[in-house]
């Protein structure tokens, strides 16, 4: 039998192992750390009440994907108020989008900050907290506009620009998945995209397309994430937000990304 100092401090010696190991016994708990936002599209609402507020459009869930349907006009879909904090700075951002219809490619916008009256054409619609700011600042990336080009648009204060560094040849092949990743800090942003799934799945997307990393200080990099479209119908899905310098795709254990690496390592997707 043990007495009683030596078997508390035996009890406390466990205890504070088991505590030091947590991480390495829960594997996933640390992961999700990194991840600050995901959706997989497999259910939820776009009513504000979950994790996406539909501003204008046509927006549903349809097969675990983010459909946009309605063809005309200018369109957007902005995370909720509830699973956005406007303090994310430093972090970047991945998804996966495809054209449906129309000339112009999907609207990718971060840094989204606006009381709805910031010039952009999306109304006043926005999520309620975003409203009540009175804060103006839009931004951004026009895939494939008309099929020949893609540009980094800037609404500020009523102001609608584009960024004139970052016009790129880009063309969007119509029912092809594309990988979209934006690394985003303080200063600036670079935005990367490719049709390789493999290629992406290992954090591999190339060159940036877009490099203005140090040459937009405004509002500091704040601005929450969203989706739009213009004359067009898309398809988006494997939506992250994440810290820098982390690959959603390497740690993901279950859902839709299972069998993303089960199709990867069979050699269904090249």
């Amino acid at each position: 039998m043990f007495k009683t100092p030596i078997l508390s401090r035996l009890l406390l010696s466990v205890a504070i192992a088991v505590w030091a190991y947590f991480p390495f016994l829960v594997p996933g708990s640390a992961q999700a750390q990194k991840i600050l936002f995901q959706d997989t599209f497999t259910g939820g609402k776009l009513d504000g009440t979950d994790k996406w507020h539909s501003v204008s459009g046509q927006w549903s869930i349809v097969g675990g994907k983010l459909v946009q349907t309605k063809a005309d006009g200018k369109n957007l879909i902005l995370v909720t108020d509830e699973h956005w904090d406007e303090t994310w700075v430093d972090y970047w951002f991945f998804a996966t989008v495809k054209l449906l219809e129309g000339l112009n490619g999907p609207l990718i916008f971060w840094r989204f900050h606006s009381d709805g009256t910031e010039g952009g054409g999306f109304g006043e619609t926005v999520p309620p907290r975003m409203k009540k700011s009175g804060r103006r600042h839009v931004i951004y990336w026009a895939l494939n506009i008309e099929g020949k080009r893609s540009v980094v648009v800037r609404a500020i204060r009523t102001i609608v620009k584009e960024f004139e560094p970052t016009d790129t040849k880009t063309k969007l092949n119509k029912g092809q998945d594309y990988w979209v990743k934006v690394e985003n800090d303080k200063t600036g942003y670079r935005l990367f995209l490719t049709d390789n799934a493999a290629a992406a799945a290992v954090g591999d997307y190339g060159p940036p397309l877009v490099d203005a990393m140090g040459q937009d200080f405004n509002i500091n990099g704040e601005g929450r994430i969203g989706f739009g479209t213009e004359n067009s119908k898309i398809e988006v899905d494997n939506v992250f937000v994440t810290v820098p310098q982390h690959n959603p795709f390497a740690v993901e254990a279950g859902g839709k990304l299972t069998t993303i690496w089960g199709r990867l390592k069979s050699g269904a997707l090249r």
